[in-house]
């Protein structure tokens, strides 16, 4: 859980909403780089699974699982009232709402690469470079990183305690 890009960022960075609590448990798959002291953050899990309470009082649960062979995907899905959303390859949405703001990607400037995690590297850089020189805030702020990172730490010290439930920190300007 501490890799947002693979666990709690899509939904922070969907609803724009905190987790507040979070039951997470842990298991390993023997790999030996899982070890105990094995890899700079003392990470024992390779597979987390967590169970979190949304700010708005609903449920989301992240699977992070390293320990399958041969099977790497990144999917986010978002599922509520009014339609879900997935966005495994483009983000597309299902559902009643309508008037919904144009998300599809702006160009990125000559010579940006597109990167990794299906070409979100170079739209977030070029994002916060564009908000620097507009004098804005930009599309992911502090408070909204935290909100996307901290949730992931304490799921990790949740599954180090069995799964015990714990209080996410809350974040806002």
């Amino acid at each position: 859980m501490w890799y947002p890009t693979h666990s709690t960022a899509y939904y922070v960075g969907v609803t724009d909403k905190p987790f507040i609590s979070v039951s997470c448990t842990g298991s390993n798959a023997g790999f030996p780089s899982w070890q105990p002291g094995a890899n700079q953050y003392n990470n024992v899990f390779t597979d987390q699974i967590a169970l979190f309470q949304t700010a708005e009082g609903g449920a989301s649960r992240m699977l992070l699982c390293v320990g399958v062979h041969g099977k790497v995907v990144e999917t986010g899905r978002v599922f509520g009232e009014q339609g879900w959303m997935d966005g495994t390859d483009i983000a597309e949405y299902h559902g009643t709402m309508k008037g919904l703001p144009d998300i599809s990607r702006p160009p990125l400037p000559p010579g940006v690469k597109a990167g990794g995690h299906g070409g979100s590297h170079g739209q977030l850089m070029n994002e916060f470079v564009l908000s620097i020189l507009e004098d804005r805030k930009p599309l992911v702020d502090i408070v909204q990183s935290l909100n996307m990172t901290v949730c992931g730490i304490v799921a990790n010290q949740s599954a180090l305690k069995d799964g015990e439930r714990m209080k996410v920190p809350q974040y806002n300007i």
